[in-house]
């Protein structure tokens, strides 16, 4: 019963109990004390720089059996208090002042399961007319064309799913982050990873930047509200996910400065 809590680098900050960091692109770095990493038995933490923490979700997938698993990232976590957006939740702090957030304890989120399939972030707006604008506007359209034609060959099923979320809806939830049964999980990796291992044989990423080349990980984004949309029988329950680093005035005004937003 784990939460594994992604990082490519030693992070410090004190994880409740439940909660395992686990070092991302790990093929050839040395692993800290009390950490697992993604680069065990049937892995494919050499691919992280293109597919973020998704290297920690297939090690997961292939190499634990925990009855209960989650996915969260050494500055983002679910928090017990459910405040609909961490938007929602950074307006509270700039009117309220500082808050001291932590970690859903795992026995709550456990205790969730039984009511619930999936844990998941709170649904967000993304500025644009759609998801699919959204994902224009960052990053290559053609990725999210040529991944729709992966889904029409390989997992025609989903495209209603594919088309609605991504065309006639502007918000999703985001990062990638969860806690379900494993069964569950298994059933979506397995759907997951077919589409993205077989969209890598169709795209060209040799002359994308170090942003861009994160491609899968920000596809997948997208992926996993259209697989949350097919399979509406899953019953969802939705949490505010916070920001280690955004907790108090100060930092959220100086993120907004110096990003002109903040995410």
């Amino acid at each position: 019963m784990t939460i594994y809590v992604m990082s490519h680098k030693k992070f410090d900050y004190n994880l409740p109990s439940g909660y395992v960091p686990m070092l991302l692109g790990a093929t050839d770095k040395k692993i800290p004390g009390g950490y697992v990493s993604d680069s065990n038995g049937n892995n494919i933490s050499y691919k992280n720089k293109n597919y973020c923490e998704l290297t920690g979700l297939y090690e997961i997938w292939k190499n634990y059996n925990d009855e209960f698993v989650g996915l969260a990232h050494y500055r983002r976590y679910f928090w017990n208090h459910d405040v609909k957006s961490r938007f929602v939740l950074y307006a509270l702090i700039m009117l309220k002042g500082d808050i001291k957030a932590r970690p859903v304890a795992e026995q709550e989120l456990r205790r969730m399961l039984k009511k619930y399939d999936w844990i998941v972030p709170t649904p967000e707006i993304q500025m644009g007319r759609n998801l699919w604008s959204h994902y224009e506007k960052h990053h290559y359209i053609e990725d999210l064309e040529i991944t729709r034609e992966v889904i029409a060959d390989i997992s025609p099923e989903y495209l209603v799913s594919f088309d609605k979320v991504l065309k006639h809806n502007n918000r999703m939830a985001p990062f990638n982050m969860f806690y379900t049964r494993k069964e569950q999980l298994d059933n979506y990796c397995e759907w997951l990873f077919s589409i993205l291992f077989e969209l890598e044989k169709r795209v060209d990423i040799s002359q994308y930047d170090f942003f861009q080349s994160r491609i899968y990980g920000f596809i997948s984004e997208e992926l996993f509200n259209v697989w949350i949309d097919k399979n509406s029988q899953l019953k969802v329950k939705y949490l505010t996910v916070y920001n280690t680093h955004l907790q108090s005035r100060g930092a959220i005004v100086r993120r907004i400065r110096e990003r002109g937003r903040v995410k």
